[in-house]
């Protein structure tokens, strides 16, 4: 049976400038899968060349043995991939309750639009609190937690978050992380591609995981041990 996702020899960039080489991965279904790095190594490209926003220049990517490679962001969204990146984008004089019935937008999704907003309300009581509040008036925080709920709702089998502490503070994070790991238990079925800069709360969050540097893999494997080793850290994240 093949991956839920493969990547395989992933070339990929902005225009003439090359940012990934030859990356290789893979996610199970039901894994959660970490990518760690410092800044500028490459991250958000990779879950952008993922989810179609940008093309790559080489490799391959499929998802359940099939290529989406190519394929348009909204059309890789309907084979049910799904990305919450840090910048949110969200509609800032929508409510929160709209915002999150737009992720619903195709045939499938919209079939499950009531279970999956009350999954997402389920992980995220915040959001039901504030569903008739404009997006634009909430806090940081909350506006992350409506980022990765508008992404759940799409139905999708792979969710890749970019970033999801990315500017909080740590009272923020640590609920963020929270939502998270029950997100992982109410959900057993959904894999997650998480890239973030906090090791330690994504390496205890993930079933393995990646380090990239300057757009390349250079680690593989349990990443649980590994983020506690100040040789790991100055090797591989520059701390």
């Amino acid at each position: 049976m093949p991956s839920l996702l493969q990547l395989e020899g992933l070339d990929s960039g902005y225009g003439d400038i090359q940012i990934l080489w030859n990356v290789s991965l893979t996610v199970e279904k039901g894994e959660v899968v970490a990518v760690l790095g410092p800044n500028g190594a490459g991250k958000t490209t990779l879950l952008k060349t993922i989810a179609g926003i940008i093309k790559p220049k080489k490799g391959r990517i499929l998802l359940e043995g099939k290529r989406i490679d190519g394929k348009p962001p909204e059309k890789i969204v309907e084979e049910g991939v799904a990305l919450a990146l840090a910048e949110k984008e969200l509609f800032p004089l929508m409510t929160v309750h709209e915002n999150l019935i737009l992720g619903a937008f195709n045939k499938r999704a919209r079939q499950k639009l009531d279970e999956n907003l009350e999954i997402v309300y389920s992980i995220f009581p915040k959001l039901k609190e504030r569903a008739s509040q404009k997006a634009g008036t909430m806090s940081g925080g909350e506006q992350q937690m409506l980022a990765i709920g508008r992404a759940l709702m799409t139905d999708s089998k792979l969710l890749l978050l970019d970033e999801p502490s990315t500017g909080l503070a740590p009272l923020l994070v640590k609920t963020i992380f929270q939502a998270m790991r029950k997100l992982m238990e109410t959900k057993k079925e959904l894999s997650i591609l998480l890239v973030e800069q906090r090791t330690v709360q994504s390496a205890q969050l993930s079933d393995r995981g990646y380090v990239l540097s300057n757009g390349r893999i250079v680690y593989e494997g349990d990443i649980k041990e590994a983020v506690y080793s100040k040789s790991f850290l100055r090797r591989y994240m520059g701390m």
